[in-house]
């Protein structure tokens, strides 16, 4: 669905303009980046304190809200472990395969953070807060995104009116926010909205897809070619397959629908080489769209998490599982 121009313009709303401080032990007013050891988690509202000049980070917590997780009851005593949000950054060892004892800490709210040898680093998130990831590796590493490939069954994107609700939630609304988020020479965006290369695909419902859709979550910018969106046309840009970060959501791929029309990715030796060359890889679970649609009653986790499990292990370890893809 397109956004009209006349329906859209520059976020310079200055209640969506936060202000990076510069990194770097010799700057003043700066911060020296550091990675945390194993294990270690961090409050990603704390980061921002570090990382966004002072009093940026408590507008950015009154401005911008962070979703609630699935309302799960498990076990006797009717928790619901993962309704919170999802506000830890945990370090964690590189390793080639997760387990499902890692994706229920993911759920709990807990991203999880994996460096290899080489310094490409590994975000699995429960929920699709960009912003937050940002802010996260600007803190451990000094470095900031130059141009990201997104493949997600939604847009992300919201229109003006949207955003000016005035406490509108990060995860739908990322691509707007990043313009906001301004680099510390300069002032400049981290990204603008056409550093995004973006690629959806989206089934016709069936009958074991649950979920009711809503239109809203297909919205782009009135820029974006939507005749174009299709992975294939997307990865023929020269400057695409140079995205020194990587944005991949499950429910891209999940459920089976939805994998005959994306698989062919995951075959492609441009994603490949993409994958390989990307600094920053960003994994979503989405656990309450995975069963398909776009709005799920009741807020519960959908689909198999086996199946998520499978998936994220083989799109962390193509192309050498390429033999695997469906």
């Amino acid at each position: 669905m397109h956004i009209r121009y006349s329906e859209w313009k520059k976020p310079t709303d200055a209640a969506y303009a936060f202000q990076l401080r510069a990194a770097g032990s010799g700057q003043a007013g700066g911060f020296s980046p550091a990675i945390p050891g194993a294990g270690l988690r961090q409050d990603i509202r704390d980061v921002a304190r570090e990382v966004l000049t002072d009093g940026e980070a408590e507008r950015f917590e009154r401005r911008v809200h962070r979703w609630q997780g699935p309302e799960d009851v498990v076990g006797a005593a009717g928790e619901k472990p993962y309704a919170g949000q999802q506000l830890t950054f945990e370090e964690s060892p590189w390793c080639d395969a997760l387990t499902l004892r890692d994706i229920d800490a993911v759920l709990r709210g807990h991203v999880r953070v994996m460096r290899s040898p080489t310094g490409q680093a590994d975000y699995v998130l429960r929920d699709h807060h960009m912003l937050d990831v940002a802010l996260y590796h600007y803190r451990t590493t000094g470095e900031l995104p130059r141009s990201l490939f997104h493949a997600d069954r939604h847009s992300d994107w919201c229109k003006d009116s949207y955003l000016e609700a005035r406490v509108p939630p990060q995860a739908a609304t990322w691509w707007r926010l990043f313009e906001g988020l301004k680099r510390p020479e300069g002032s400049a965006p981290v990204l603008t909205e056409e550093d995004i290369f973006f690629t959806t695909a989206k089934a016709e419902p069936t009958a074991t897809m649950t979920g009711r859709d809503v239109g809203f979550s297909t919205l782009v910018p009135w820029f974006v070619d939507t005749s174009a969106l299709d992975w294939r046309q997307v990865l023929e840009r020269p400057e695409v397959i140079q995205a020194d970060w990587v944005s991949l959501d499950l429910d891209y791929f999940q459920p089976a629908p939805q994998l005959r029309l994306s698989g062919g990715l995951m075959r492609d030796a441009r994603f490949h080489g993409m994958m390989e060359r990307a600094r920053v890889r960003v994994f979503v679970l989405s656990p309450q769209f995975t069963n398909g649609g776009d709005k799920v009653d009741p807020w519960e986790v959908q689909g198999s998490l086996h199946s998520s499990l499978r998936l994220l292990n083989l799109l962390r370890q193509l192309p050498g599982n390429v033999r695997r893809v469906p």
